[in-house]
């Protein structure tokens, strides 16, 4: 019972979350409001691979039990909010 309701609370938590994310915010306060959410966060720098393909930085907000975890991937360059996804990881 406990793993069901940690799925269904992670994705709860994770949708009400990104539902708040809004292209073109600053970045600013993002991490803070993931916290009071009670979700983990990671963030990852820019970086363009040896094949010339461009990657920005992320923000990935997330949360789970075990394999089924959800998370809400923010999209960033300087400093302001340029993407949002959901993404579920079974």
């Amino acid at each position: 019972a406990y793993a069901v309701f940690k799925v269904r609370w992670a994705q709860r938590q994770v949708e009400t979350f990104c539902s708040q994310v809004t292209i073109g915010d600053p970045l600013q306060g993002y991490e803070a409001k993931a916290k009071d959410f009670w979700l983990e966060i990671r963030q990852t720098q820019e970086y363009t691979n040896p094949e010339g393909r461009h990657y920005p930085a992320r923000l990935l907000v997330w949360e789970g039990f075990v394999f089924a975890r959800w998370f809400c991937e923010i999209g960033h360059a300087n400093s302001k909010v340029i993407s949002k996804k959901i993404v579920e990881l079974d």
